[in-house]
């Protein structure tokens, strides 16, 4: 063995005189040996990565391989590496190995991998996972996951190797990937909780990216009318209804132009069935990654929408009614303030309609009519019945007897009590 390792060395001594390279042949002249064994000294030191081999035609040219030291390359990286001979017993490991496993460099070169005595016991199930995987040659341990209270992920990879003797040996490089796998689980289970809640919501959820629709919840499909395939395949405002399509892509078009965006806007859509439904959209852009990703939740208002159009056309009918009505009409709350009149009780004052609602009755009143103006007021809003009496009022001819018929009416959500007084001539009252 002494004899083979002073031949190799006196080859790798002319090869370092030789940069250039040299053929068996020339080796074999000057140490003065035959080709035969020359050329199996030169295949021990090609095996341990010593030398290199170049062919030019049939010649064959050997030079020293480029090399650094092995424990130089290992200083380089901060993953945790370990060396390991045929026994898997360890021969070089760099400081993050040092570090992760907690032992000295002393108390690791030498011992074998799985008996390594770790002071952490989520280590020493570590190094048998990774002895495991040096017998395996890595193929079925790309990742390590250990469970427990502190779970625990890592990537491994097992690289064979030869050493500069000819023997097999392996190079362990190890990775902690644990928070990388808690951002993805994280991740994953926050797209859970959104698809859950976004399947649940009354509210329907689209999300465009660029001018393609990613993401639909079941309500979106419900309210538009359209699966999410079919939705999936249309343009963005693809569901508008004709008669709002400018407007609202005036809006689309704004918000390109200048970034501005519409908290929320209202339209009128259409679903495939042809129908209409009144949304609401509230609207958010998020730039990611140089895209905009849309985010669109639609209310459905359809109801409320017809409920407050006809509410409009009877509160319409109502103003028409009043003001035709030729008897002086007016109504008050519980604090003497004035909440609605005709044009008959305005012009009865001198007052144009709109001035009275929100006086006070003894800023409209005469003093010496105040009395009788408000005269069974009290007993009508206790009671919410109606009252019926004459009096003396004043007006633009002057005093005069009237009949004033009162009644409290509730309305509004709070259930107010509204006082409703109409004046009339007693004349044309018939008892």
């Amino acid at each position: 063995m002494a004899r083979i390792e002073g031949e190799l060395a006196r080859i790798r001594e002319i090869l370092r005189e030789h940069r250039q390279g040299m053929s068996v042949t020339e080796i074999a002249r000057v140490l003065e040996k035959n080709k035969h064994s020359v050329g199996r000294y030169l295949d021990v030191l090609r095996a341990s990565g010593q030398v290199e081999m170049r062919s030019f035609g049939m010649a064959k040219v050997f030079t020293l391989a480029k090399r650094l030291p092995l424990a130089s390359m290992l200083s380089i990286t901060t993953e945790p590496i370990l060396v390991l001979d045929e026994e898997r017993r360890v021969t070089e490991a760099n400081d993050a190995a040092i570090e992760l496993i907690g032992l000295s460099r002393e108390r690791m070169l030498g011992q074998r991998l799985k008996h390594l005595p770790a002071p952490d016991p989520r280590i020493v199930d570590l190094i048998g996972h990774l002895d495991q995987a040096a017998v395996d040659g890595g193929a079925a341990h790309d990742e390590i996951h250990l469970e427990g209270e502190d779970e625990r992920w890592y990537w491994c990879r097992v690289v064979p190797m030869v050493f500069e003797q000819g023997e097999q040996g392996t190079v362990v490089i190890l990775g902690d990937i644990t928070e990388h796998r808690r951002a993805e689980i994280a991740l994953t289970e926050s797209e859970a909780l959104f698809r859950g809640l976004a399947e649940n919501v009354q509210d329907g959820i689209l999300i465009a990216r660029d001018a393609e629709f990613v993401f639909m919840n079941r309500r979106a499909t419900e309210i538009l009318g359209y699966t999410k395939e079919e939705l999936g395949a249309l343009p963005p405002l693809a569901f508008i209804a004709p008669g709002e399509s400018r407007r609202v892509s005036q809006l689309f078009d704004r918000h390109l132009r200048t970034g501005e965006v519409p908290d929320e806007f209202r339209f009128w859509a259409r679903r495939k069935d042809g129908t209409d439904r009144y949304l609401r959209a509230r609207f958010t852009v998020v730039t990611s990654e140089g895209r905009l990703n849309k985010y669109i939740v639609l209310t459905d208002e359809t109801e409320a929408r017809i409920a407050e159009e006809e509410l409009q056309k009877q509160a319409l009918f109502v103003r028409y009614f009043m003001n035709e009505f030729p008897h002086p009409l007016y109504a008050i709350g519980r604090d003497s303030v004035f909440v609605g009149c005709n044009r008959a009780f305005a012009e009865m004052f001198e007052k144009e309609q709109g001035e009275i609602p929100g006086q006070r009755v003894n800023d409209l009143v005469r003093p010496e009519y105040l009395a009788a103006f408000v005269a069974t007021d009290e007993d009508v809003f206790d009671r919410t019945g109606e009252s019926l009496y004459c009096t003396t009022l004043g007006s633009r001819d002057g005093s005069r007897r009237v009949l004033v018929r009162k009644m409290a009416l509730r309305t509004g959500s709070d259930g107010m009590p509204v006082l409703v007084g109409v004046i009339l001539d007693p004349p044309e009252i018939s008892f």
